[in-house]
């Protein structure tokens, strides 16, 4: 294993092993405690784990793992978090509570932390991407965006459909995340740690079905404090520009990280996401109105700050479910 310790608790976890116990210690060092039990191995106890995660500090783990065996996960009550799995192939038979989902790349896993969780079997061979949330921080943050106590730990759907638009781009963003983590130098990871946290955790509040999300959604966030109306108001004035956060966060009169709680607090996105969203429904204003004998997505991209076009496309794709050019062509609008 390698481990590579930053002052800020953000750590990077790589692992490759076959042994049963030092598998299962990993996984609860970066995750929850569990039994873990390979099946239909005729008595062998080898499970050729891989991960790689990212943690962030106490508040938050992202993770790739995957085993080269069939095994059981029985993690009891998670107690102190929650957990979000994604397989990025194969299927997982697995429960929290009563609630039974055979997980795969179209629909997630999420287990609360007062209900039994069970992952009946794990195929060999089939990946995910984990997250895991302090279950402190994640209800504080719930907590401030309803602007009153919760009556106890969130009751969140065992599954979370990933055909849905939203948790797509959810999705996106916690793979975004993860790939930061294990790239960006130890001391620009450091420095971004605590956005990152808050930006997944309260983007996932707004996707995931749970008991407040009608309240949430009844209370759709809006601009409220003077701080997040001045810097949407200089993000518009400047929407074909890329933000600088620290350049918005002096136009605010607040510090960079003032500005970007404030944004998760009353929009749930960071100030970059948020320009970069509006960005988007611009263009994909323009090239449902273009003419695509004058204009081409080149164009339209670059008129709104998109550079990487491949990245544009994937993220176009992500939010309208269809191609930039497949948008322009279409003569059917």
């Amino acid at each position: 294993m390698r481990r590579e310790p930053q002052r800020s608790g953000v750590q990077w976890l790589v692992v490759s092993t076959g042994d049963l116990d030092r598998a299962r210690s990993i996984g609860e060092r970066a995750f929850f405690p569990h039994h873990l039990i390979p099946v239909d191995q005729d008595g062998r106890e080898s499970v050729g784990m891989r991960l790689r995660a990212c943690e962030f500090g106490p508040e938050m783990t992202v993770g790739a793992i995957e085993y080269g065996a069939a095994v059981r996960l029985d993690c009891g009550r998670l107690e102190t978090g929650y957990q979000v799995n994604i397989p990025l192939s194969g299927r997982v038979d697995t429960r929290c509570g009563d609630q039974r989902l055979i997980a795969s790349p179209s629909t997630a896993a999420v287990y609360t932390p007062d209900l039994p969780s069970v992952i009946d079997r794990w195929n060999a061979g089939c990946a995910q991407i984990g997250i895991r949330f302090s279950r402190e921080v994640l209800e504080r943050d719930l907590t401030e965006l309803l602007n009153r106590p919760l009556r106890g730990s969130i009751a969140f759907e065992h599954a979370l459909d990933l055909s849905d638009a939203a948790a797509r781009s959810w999705v996106g963003l916690a793979q975004s995340v993860f790939d930061l983590g294990s790239t960006l130098p130890p001391q620009r990871c450091r420095r971004i740690a605590d956005s990152l946290t808050r930006t997944l955790l309260t983007s996932f509040l707004h996707t995931a079905r749970h008991e407040y999300r009608d309240e949430l959604d009844a209370e759709r966030p809006i601009a409220t404090s003077r701080v997040v109306r001045t810097a949407v108001r200089f993000i518009e004035e400047h929407l074909d520009e890329p933000v600088d956060v620290l350049a918005l966060a002096r136009v605010c009169g607040v510090s960079v990280r003032a500005l970007q709680n404030a944004f998760a607090r009353e929009l749930g996105l960071s100030p970059t996401a948020y320009r970069r969203a509006r960005a988007l429904e611009s263009a994909h204003r323009d090239l449902v109105n273009a003419d695509p004998a004058h204009r081409t997505v080149t164009e339209i991209a670059t008129r709104w700050g998109f550079h990487h076009l491949g990245r544009f496309a994937r993220d176009y794709r992500r939010r309208f479910g269809d191609l930039p050019v497949a948008t322009l062509h279409d003569q059917s609008r």
